[in-house]
Order: structure tokens, then sequence, then C-alpha cells
């Protein structure tokens, strides 16, 4: 009895064993273990079975068609194992990064610090100033007085081409540039641009000068009557040469007239000015008698005005 139950844990052993080395699938060695087993079981009933008259052969039960083999799952790769030769790959195909390079600072250069006269300051029509700018050397060169404070574009103003300086500006030094200009005749603004120019016939450091000149109110400021000869003594009848000078304190049209002591009134005439500024009007008057006459204007436009009497005598031989 020993012996045979020994036989059958032999036989479970190796089944086990042949199991676990073959690669089957689990439900294949689940299938050949029964079999096997079920064989052992039937081999042993045999041998301990009583003896029997064989009966009738009975029919064999069909064989059983084999379950079929499942495929093979893909090996997988962990996860943390590519994450890693992604990381290495990135790090090692990473362009570096170069630092900006800084920029040299330039030889001549030169910083806006202050002015005078402001931007749009009014000045009469010729009227002279002085216009000055505040500087501040900023490059790394000196500037000495080979340097010029030149124009460049706009209204010059009367201003010279060129303004040499007259002392040495080391870098991080304050310079005062100055300029003398005239406010032009006609109304309207006027902007002009100047630049420092180094020795070599570089510029740098451009500023400009902003003024407004007025439309001044339009009228007659003053009327000059003479004559010539300013008397007469002597065979008549004598002419007279008589001038007018009419002041126009700006740009427009005048209107006169003139007015004798014989009563002569004459048309109304007109007199353009394109500024201001001084015309000058004649007119001849021949005298026949002895006496004093006189003459003057009269301003229609803008003043509504008289000038004069002009007196003249005269004394006929």
């Amino acid at each position: 009895m020993k012996r045979k139950n020994l036989m059958i844990a032999t036989i479970l052993i190796i089944i086990v064993s042949a199991a676990c080395s073959l690669p089957f699938t689990i439900q294949t060695v689940d299938d050949q273990i029964s079999t096997l087993a079920a064989q052992t079981v039937q081999a042993w009933q045999t041998q301990n079975a009583p003896t029997q008259t064989p009966g009738p052969t009975s029919t064999s039960l069909p064989t059983q068609t084999p379950l079929p083999t499942q495929t093979a799952y893909p090996t997988y790769t962990p996860v943390a194992t590519y994450t890693l030769i992604a990381t290495v790959t990135q790090a090692a195909t990473a362009t570096p990064k170069t630092l900006p390079t800084a920029t040299p600072q330039p030889c001549n250069q030169a910083y806006f610090i202050s002015e005078t006269i402001p931007d749009g300051t009014k000045f009469s029509p010729g009227t002279e100033f002085t216009k000055s700018w505040r500087l501040k050397n900023t490059g790394t060169c000196t500037w000495n007085p080979n340097y010029k404070f030149v124009f460049i574009s706009g209204d010059q103003m009367g201003g010279v081409n060129s303004v040499k300086l007259d002392d040495y500006v080391s870098p991080g030094e304050k310079f005062d540039v100055l300029v003398n200009l005239k406010a032009p005749a006609k109304p309207g603004t006027y902007i002009g641009y100047w630049r420092l120019q180094a020795a070599d016939g570089f510029q740098f450091g451009q500023v400009y000068v902003q003024i407004k000149v007025p439309s001044a109110a339009f009228a007659v400021t003053s009327v000059k009557l003479t004559s010539h000869p300013a008397s007469y003594s002597g065979v008549c009848p004598k002419t007279f040469r008589i001038k007018a000078e009419i002041t126009s304190s700006a740009a427009g049209n005048v209107t006169y007239k003139w007015k004798r002591s014989d009563g002569y009134i004459s048309d109304l005439k007109s007199l353009k000015f394109e500024s201001a500024g001084t015309k000058t009007l004649e007119l001849d008057w021949k005298l026949k008698t002895s006496d004093t006459h006189w003459i003057k204007i009269y301003i229609n436009a803008p003043n509504h005005q008289w000038f004069g009497p002009l007196d003249i005598k005269v004394t006929c031989s």
C-alpha cells in the first residue's frame, strides 16, 4: 500500500514540475493534470478491483478537441524606463543658451539736460534772442575746441552756420551751447535743428529751437507828410512834390484818399503791405497863388483816421 502511495506522489511531483517548466497556458496545463490524474486513478483501481467476467466492450468516448492555444501578450516595458530615456534624450539635444553681448558705448554721444526759451515762445517780428541748450557728454571721447555746433535744417532765423566749442568737455561733464537768433518778420511758427559735430565730421546730439511770431493787429501806426520844397517865394505857378510815408504794423491792405485846401478830394485808393513796414506815396500839386496852403490824408482802412495837415507857404511875385 505504501508503495502505491509513493508511486502516486512521484507521478504528481513529475506532473507539477513539467507544468512549471513548459511554456503552456494555464488552460492546457490543467487539462494535462486532469488527464494524468485520471489515468493514475484508473490504473490503481484496475489493480485492486476484483476479477470479473469480461462483458461486452463499450463504445469509446469521442476524442475531446483541445482548446486553442492563447496568444502570448507582448512584453510590457515599464513607464519609468521610457520616461528616463526621453528625459536623457531631451537633455542631450538641448541647445545651450548664449548670454547677450554688451553693446559698446560710442565715442561721441550727448544727452539733453535742459534749455532756455521753451518751445512755442512768442516773439514780435525782428526780435533778437539767444537760445541755449545744456548737454551732457555721455560718450567715451572728450569734446574739444575742434568740435562745432552746426545748423542742420529748418529755419535758421538769422543764426550763423556753426559755433565752435570754446572748452574741453570730458565724458560725464555738462556743457552749455548758445546761438544768437532773430525772429522772422512774417507771422508763423518757426523751427530750426542743430547738432554737435566732431572734428572728423561725425554729427550727433540733435536739438532744436521753436518759436512763434504772432500776427500783429493790422493798423497804420504813423503817417509822415513832407513837401519839396517846404515853402516858396517867386514866380508862380510852382509845383510841389508831396510825400506821405505810411507805416503799417502788419501785412494788409491800406485804403486812403487825399484832401487839399483848394477843395480837391481824390478817389479812394489802396496800398498793399506784404508785412509790417513803411511805404511812401507821392503827389504833385501845382500852386498859383500866394497863401498858406494845406494838404492831408485820410486812412480809411484799417484806421478810419486823418493824418495832417501839412502847411505850405507860397508867396508869388
